[in-house]
């Protein structure tokens, strides 16, 4: 098995039963029929399909927190069902998730992806080095993705606003949750950042590190082992075991966009984020939005504890265990990344109809 799941309640079981109807179709089920994109013929497919799609879409920038231009791109669908908000990873860019728009697409949802502030397309924060991936506080971001939806994706009345967030957008998700309650109909969080993985230092003294440095007005600088970024290379990954999508980000959309690359983390944000992750999960009671998290097995950058402590105190939640997956699910080989999709779609559709 993929997978297992905890903290069920009996209208959950009955959720993930559905999507286990869905898990059937994709073993079973001749793949193309199933998704659109898969690794065999990757970069083809990839060009001939997603591409087009990505070109049509609509590109704008608003004004986020603190006046930081923040770069957004919409995907609408005529006789849409709602919408679907779509969060990114640290380093990452809305650009890296325009196949997942376009397996999506059957959902009949319009899709509306957001660069972080400090990543991607938006506005760097630091003059001195844009690689650096620096806030000045959380909850900055958190206002960013407020301002997005009641500015861009909210005018044109969804009926339903749907909202798949990975790593830590899954962090910025379940804040937004915490502080907006009825905003969002159900979320999706892959391997959400609620608790960094700080290696061989115990969390409290990372913390302290951290923090320390941020008082000694060091914030601005690289947190120890942190740095630039390096040259890529696919044997020393730890985010996936796909090749083909690995590359796609690596090797293809960096170089073409190299204003979207970005390197490690500063003392402040890191300090930010654990406080960040620890009051998501203090305040997870608050959530009564249905949620569904997805958990990898080999994840070296978020704890397991973490994402099981925040889906125990929220009032709706499904964890699932992803067997043999790194931390990067939605960007996967296609036996784990197929499955999620399928979840994603079963999960999402159980939401559609619904008063």
């Amino acid at each position: 098995m993929f997978f297992r799941c905890s903290v069920c309640s009996a209208r959950q079981m009955k959720l993930f039963f559905i999507a286990s109807l869905f898990v059937i179709l994709v073993v079973y089920a001749p793949a193309s029929k199933v998704f659109a994109i898969s690794e065999e013929g990757f970069n083809e497919a990839y060009d001939t399909l997603v591409v087009p799609m990505y070109e049509n879409g609509v590109f704008g920038e608003f004004e986020g927190c603190g006046g930081v231009r923040i770069r957004y791109a919409a995907f609408e669908q005529d006789n849409e069902t709602g919408a679907l908000v779509i969060l990114h990873g640290k380093s990452e860019s809305y650009i890296k998730y325009a196949e997942l728009v376009y397996d999506l697409k059957d959902l009949g949802l319009s899709c509306y992806l957001m660069d972080h502030r400090g990543f991607g397309f938006s506005e760097r924060l630091l003059s001195d080095d844009p690689q650096k991936t620096h806030v000045g506080r959380f909850d900055e971001y958190v206002a960013d993705v407020k301002t997005f939806i009641d500015t861009v994706v909210q005018p044109h009345r969804h009926s339903r606003v749907f909202l798949l967030a990975h790593s830590l957008g899954g962090c910025i998700a379940a804040r937004y949750l915490e502080t907006h309650p009825g905003d969002i109909t159900a979320a999706v969080l892959s391997a959400p950042m609620l608790q960094i993985n700080t290696g061989s230092y115990p969390q409290t003294i990372a913390y302290a590190i951290a923090f320390a440095a941020t008082a000694r007005g060091k914030g601005t600088e690289y947190a120890l082992g942190q740095g630039p970024r390096d040259e890529p290379r696919f044997e020393k990954n730890i985010t996936t075991h796909s090749y083909a999508r690995w590359s796609k980000w690596e090797e293809d959309l960096i170089p073409a966009y190299p204003q979207i690359r970005s390197g490690g983390a500063t003392y402040n944000w890191v300090k930010e984020s654990m406080e960040a992750g620890w009051l998501a999960r203090k305040q997870a009671a608050k959530i009564a939005t249905p949620l569904l998290i997805f958990q990898a097995e080999e994840d070296l950058f978020v704890t397991a504890n973490g994402q099981h402590e925040f889906c125990e105190a929220a009032q709706d939640c499904t964890k699932v265990f992803f067997h043999g997956a790194r931390h990067e699910i939605l960007m996967e080989t296609d036996s784990i990344r197929n499955i999620a999709l399928g979840m994603i779609r079963a999960f999402f559709r159980g939401y559609l109809y619904s008063p």
